[in-house]
């Protein structure tokens, strides 16, 4: 009797590629994180090959090859995406040691070697942990602690100077 071939599925593709749970994509964590660190997510998940997690990196030299410009962006994406809990650092980087490593949470990391955290330590899916996202106070009109005057917030349509009266100019 002959043996069945498999058929691939017609939507299946070739080659590497990065897959994102949907827990993950629909976490409190992922929906809430900003746009760079979203995109910065990605590079990391375009550096995973299937064995690697824990040794991925965001070293700007790659970085700036695929369009990054900014170290402030990235970091402040990085430290982002780790308190987020969608990032672990498994590695101190600097001068002579090479670069910081990193892991991504809701994968197992499967060599542990050369990497400052171990098996014990590691818990993926920290990304669940996150309840709620963060509240944007961006059209609360706070008022200034007692005694400073100005009762104009950044984002208030009142002038920086309030609207007392203001000296004449000749």
């Amino acid at each position: 009797m002959a043996e069945k071939k498999q058929k691939r599925p017609v939507e299946s593709i070739g080659g590497l590629y990065s897959a994102i749970p949907h827990t993950v994509l629909d976490s409190t964590a992922f929906k809430g994180a900003s746009y760079p660190a979203k995109a910065l997510l990605f590079e990391l998940m375009r550096q995973h090959s299937g064995s690697n997690n824990g040794h991925l990196h965001l070293s700007f030299s790659w970085l700036q090859g695929r369009g990054w410009k900014s170290r402030d962006v990235i970091q402040r994406a990085k430290d982002e995406l780790m308190q987020r809990g969608l990032l672990i650092q498994t590695r101190q980087g600097g001068l002579n040691i090479g670069a910081s490593r990193y892991g991504l949470t809701w994968l197992h990391i499967s060599n542990f070697v050369g990497l400052e955290i171990e098996r014990k330590d590691y818990h993926p899916g920290a990304w669940g942990f996150m309840d709620a996202l963060p509240i944007a106070n961006k059209n609360a009109n706070t008022s200034p602690p007692a005694g400073k005057g100005n009762t104009a917030s950044r984002y208030s349509t009142l002038p920086p100077a309030g609207t007392g009266d203001s000296l004449t100019v000749p």
